[in-house]
């Protein structure tokens, strides 16, 4: 199902990028005060965009109003990953590339 403008997807809803396509120069993660390496955020987020089904990924809400009309003017959401092993980073994605997973 693919997914126009961020409308279909809420806080908690499963998803993965349809199409695999390059991680986006624009796509950063979150500040998470050192609990990742750089390397492990990068790993997360090309394995995430290669569609790699191993990486849960859900959207997460966005308490900030500010930023919440920002990333939606901009057809973008924000993206917790988690891989196997426990290790998490929020990313930035565009909404139009998400679909939901069942």
């Amino acid at each position: 199902m693919a997914v126009g403008n961020g409308r279909d997807l809420s806080a908690g809803t499963k998803v993965r990028v349809e199409p695999p396509i390059p991680v986006p120069e624009w796509s950063e993660w979150d500040d998470d005060k050192g609990r990742a390496s750089t390397p492990v955020k990068k790993r997360l987020q090309q394995m995430f965009f290669k569609g790699d089904r191993k990486v849960n990924a859900e959207i997460v809400y966005i308490a900030k109003e500010t930023e919440r009309d920002k990333l939606r003017r901009l057809g973008r959401v924000k993206v917790r990953l988690r891989d196997p092993s426990g290790a998490c980073v929020v990313i930035t994605a565009e909404a139009a590339t998400l679909t939901k997973t069942i």
